[in-house]
């Protein structure tokens, strides 16, 4: 065998392990009846300790502290977080909107313009927004939650 027959055999092999041979693909029934070979959607997982505990955050997105800010004065509670990692928007999307239920939060809105896709939550007196847009290089993608109470704030009760 020549060197030149080897290396593009070589070649031809590593490309095919790099664009995914590996055998992680399934075979499904396609409508024109040809099956069709297809990869599963990757499902995030949230943190077991997120930075507020009713908000859920992705493993493998990390708190942009110098872009992020949260209080809570008097009973109401203020949150501006960014979150940056490398998890694709769509899989971002559907991760909250398996997640926030969990925490009873309830979507009232789920947008996609331009690119950005934006859910909006309500839980009693509060309201979460959640959009969901492209990063940079190393952190691709970009979370930016806005969890604030809405309406009266009760005073407790003086005895």
């Amino acid at each position: 065998m020549k060197r030149t027959e080897f290396a593009t055999m070589l070649i031809a092999a590593g490309l095919a392990w790099i664009s995914g041979c590996n055998g992680q693909t399934e075979t499904i029934d396609a409508s024109s009846g040809a099956p069709r070979q297809v990869r599963p959607a990757t499902e995030l997982v949230a943190q077991s300790r997120p930075p507020i505990p009713d908000l859920p955050v992705p493993i493998g997105f990390k708190l942009d502290q110098g872009k992020s800010r949260d209080y809570a004065p008097g009973g109401a509670r203020f949150v501006d977080h960014t979150y940056k990692g490398s998890g694709a928007k769509l899989a971002v999307k559907r991760f909250y909107e398996r997640q926030m239920p969990i925490n009873r939060w309830v979507c009232t809105m789920a947008m996609f313009v331009r690119g950005d896709i934006t859910l909006d939550f309500e839980k009693e007196s509060e309201r979460c927004l959640i959009v969901i847009t492209h990063g940079s290089l190393f952190h691709p993608t970009t979370i930016k939650v806005q969890m604030w109470t809405r309406g009266q704030i009760e005073t407790p009760a003086t005895k």
